[in-house]
């Protein structure tokens, strides 16, 4: 029985994470990924029986983190006396560390990922959003006319991308660091501006 090495197997991930942000998951193949690792292609069904389960170990930890990111700042626990500037420091915080850490990985799971179970992963993601920031002005009495949320939708748009397209330039963490926190600082203090008394 071959014995698996370790190094091998880093290197047909390191070729695959590179082919699905180039090609998208439905356009790389095994044999794409097999010539880029440098190993037969034989060898490689030794270490992944199919490119879903590679794409799976790429992305499937790093979608577990992002789905707890959300969960921490949907239940922030706002009230009365929602503190506006100690939530941009906490959501700048969370958001950055996560996208530092794992932006090829979200790129992957909202860019890349056709034919996966991610495949509309991004689309959820605004969603889930939207369904939050309307239970949000039910719960302060934040009147809509005609209950008519599609600005939710757009303002919850605007965050999922306008973060997705900071990680998208692949530039050095401290230059996405500086970029999420000026975004969030923007986004934050306007979207409270709903809940203040003189909104109309």
């Amino acid at each position: 029985m071959q014995v698996l090495k370790e190094e091998i197997r880093f290197s047909i991930l390191n070729a695959a994470k590179e082919l699905f942000l180039e090609k998208g998951f439905e356009m790389a193949s095994m044999n794409m990924i097999a010539k880029k690792a440098g190993i037969s292609k034989s060898n490689l069904y030794n270490y992944f029986p199919s490119k879903e389960d590679i794409f799976y170990v790429l992305t499937e930890y790093a979608y577990d983190k992002i789905e707890s990111v959300l969960e921490d700042l949907f239940n922030h626990g706002s009230d009365d006396n929602f503190d506006v500037e100690r939530f941009v420091a906490l959501a700048s915080e969370k958001l950055i560390s996560l996208l530092t850490k794992y932006k090829k990985e979200m790129m992957l799971i909202v860019d890349c990922s056709q034919g996966t179970k991610f495949e509309g992963t991004k689309q959820a993601f605004i969603l889930r959003l939207q369904e939050h920031y309307i239970s949000e002005f039910k719960k302060f009495d934040i009147l809509v006319e005609d209950n008519d949320y599609f600005f939710v939708h757009y303002i919850a748009t605007s965050l999922i991308e306008g973060l997705l397209e900071i990680i998208r330039h692949d530039k050095s963490d401290a230059w996405i660091r500086k970029n999420i926190n000026l975004f969030i600082k923007y986004y934050i203090r306007g979207y409270s501006q709903f809940f203040t008394d003189d909104f109309s």
